[in-house]
């Protein structure tokens, strides 16, 4: 009878101390999946708001782009319009000189007449 009763006093602490060691060791995997799980949850929400950032800027920098697509598409018919009016010269490089020399006489003789229109009124 008395080993038994030992025996079983052995069992029941070793049971209370397996039990203690169970429950602490549980414990501590609670707090630990716990704080885990907030952080997972924390870095989840801020990779949504990133995502939903980066999303935002992405849909901007589009209708941006369509913007000042649609500007240079403009600028480039424009372009296309003055182009000839501009690049193609149809007169030779002596006629521009003589054009140019024609119209500084002209404007040479302008400035005598003003000139001589300001001496007799003053």
């Amino acid at each position: 009878l008395e080993v038994i009763e030992s025996d079983f006093s052995r069992l029941k602490s070793e049971t209370e101390a397996n039990e203690n060691s169970a429950s602490t060791e549980h414990d501590r995997f609670m707090t630990e999946s716990a704080s885990s799980k907030k952080e997972k949850h924390e870095a989840e929400f801020q990779l949504g708001l990133d995502k939903d950032q980066t999303e935002f800027e992405k849909s901007q920098l589009e209708k941006d782009l369509s913007s000042v697509s649609e500007e240079l598409k403009q600028a480039n018919l424009y372009y296309g319009e003055l182009k000839p009016s501009c690049v193609q010269v149809h007169v030779s490089f002596e006629q521009r000189v003589h054009g140019r020399e024609e119209e500084i006489e002209a404007l040479k003789e302008a400035y005598k007449t003003l000139d001589r229109k300001s001496q007799e009124s003053a």
